[in-house]
Formats: structure tokens, C-alpha cells, sequence
């Protein structure tokens, strides 16, 4: 048995790494797009379902590309309940 590469493997790890990171980083931003797309209760959450991500983990990277989306988003859900409430 010979003996193995390990700059080769090594090598073919880290390129095969660089891809993997690519497309996570589109994956993730792919969710983060369509999750903002409504502010409705529940949107998000089903969008992580939809993706395959945990919804705090989804939660926590539209906080770092959008920070503050998330605390609006929940304002206006408020803002679209209080208007039912006084309506009824």
C-alpha cells in the first residue's frame, strides 16, 4: 500500500471547501431574500422550513445583513393587528 498525498488531499479539501462556502453564502442569501419578501407572522419560519435552516439561525443572518428588518417587521405585524382590533 502506498503511502497517501496529504498536501494532495489537503489541497483538494480546501478547494472543495471554497465551493461548499459558495454556495452557503448563496443558499443563505437566497432565504434571506425570499423571507423578507412579507413581514406576516409566521413567514420566516416557513421560509427556514422551506430552506432546510434553523429558524434562529435564519433569524440571526437577516440580523447581520438587515439589522433592525427583524424589529420592524414585528412592528408592523402590531401596527396591522392594533388596526383589526379597533375595526372589529
Amino acid at each position: 500500500m502506498s503511502k497517501p498525498d496529504f498536501a494532495a488531499l489537503r489541497k483538494r479539501v480546501e478547494k472543495a471547501e471554497k465551493i461548499a462556502d459558495g454556495h452557503r453564502a448563496e443558499w443563505y442569501e437566497a432565504a434571506i431574500t425570499e423571507a423578507m419578501t412579507s413581514t406576516e407572522y409566521g413567514h420566516v419560519s416557513a421560509v427556514a422550513r422551506e430552506a432546510g435552516i434553523n429558524v434562529q439561525h435564519l433569524r440571526d443572518l437577516i440580523n447581520k445583513a438587515h439589522p433592525g428588518w427583524l424589529a420592524q417587521a414585528s412592528e408592523e405585524r402590531e401596527a396591522v393587528k392594533s388596526k383589526r382590533k379597533k375595526t372589529a
